[in-house]
């Protein structure tokens, strides 16, 4: 039975369940009631507890009945996938990204500056409750924005950061550099603004360095004249340009 489990083989693992959940023995009895539970649960039906003193069961049962949310955002397309949920709300912020990046520079999700702030837009959003996913598109009115997106559940709040821009940025951590370029072209894109945090060794986190892209787009984002590299746990960096927009990225400091 638990190679036909492995294998995907469900069919074979009921028939086999079926033969043997009259079995003599008081646990192996019970061992196959619980996988013909997981059987029935994968076919759609409701998780059920077939071992009362089985707290795994019973933990498992209890978790099944939990609303969840997780939220992905890729290109303009915001994913939700979601369980014992019926509807949501979706709010929109606008971002102003280097104020809130000098703030708090390793930070990615920023929703809690906005739990006091009224969103500039909102969205009551339906979820079906016989499907486990819903996607959906940022409005036109904030594709050319930087906006922090909330999408509250019942209990549950989920944020993520939607950056319009036009970049691509690779990051050479062994050598503490950055190339931009832009992402339709590839082309080099030089004088675009770097502002680069450092979290030390000792927990602080302080103002680094800040500068443009040369005429290759490249960036030194590690080199001083001092010896603080020697203290740096990681750097957080905003690149900013002008026709282009903004994203805010992290790495990790070249290896000495």
């Amino acid at each position: 039975m638990y190679l036909a489990f492995c294998a995907g083989d469900t069919q074979r693992a009921r028939a086999i369940t079926a033969r043997y959940q009259a079995y003599p023995v008081p646990r192996w009895r019970a061992l196959f009631a619980d996988a013909r539970a997981q059987l029935d649960e994968l076919d759609g039906a409701a998780a059920v507890v077939s071992d009362p003193q089985n707290r795994e069961q019973r933990q498992t049962v209890l978790a099944a009945g939990e609303p969840a949310l997780e939220v992905t955002l890729e290109g303009r397309t915001v994913t939700l996938d979601y369980r014992n949920l019926d509807a949501c709300r979706v709010n929109y912020y606008p971002m102003d990204i280097e104020l809130l990046f000098s703030r708090s520079p390793f930070v990615r999700q920023q929703g809690g500056q906005f739990a006091y702030v009224t969103p500039q837009y909102s969205v009551e959003l339906p979820l079906a409750t016989n499907l486990p996913r819903v996607s959906f598109d940022v409005p036109e009115q904030f594709r050319t924005s930087n906006v922090m997106l909330e999408i509250a559940a019942g209990p549950l709040a989920r944020t993520q950061v939607y950056y319009a821009n036009a970049l691509e940025v690779q990051l050479l951590e062994n050598y503490g550099m950055l190339q931009v370029t832009r992402r339709a072209t590839h082309a080099p894109l030089p004088a675009v603004y770097v502002k680069v945090y450092a979290r030390m060794t000792d927990g602080s986190i302080t103002f680094y360095k800040d500068g443009y892209t040369d005429l290759r787009g490249k960036f030194d984002y590690a080199s001083l004249s001092t010896d603080e590299l020697d203290r740096v746990e990681r750097f957080a960096l905003l690149i900013m340009s002008d026709d282009c927009g903004a994203l805010i990225r992290e790495a990790a400091p070249p290896k000495r």
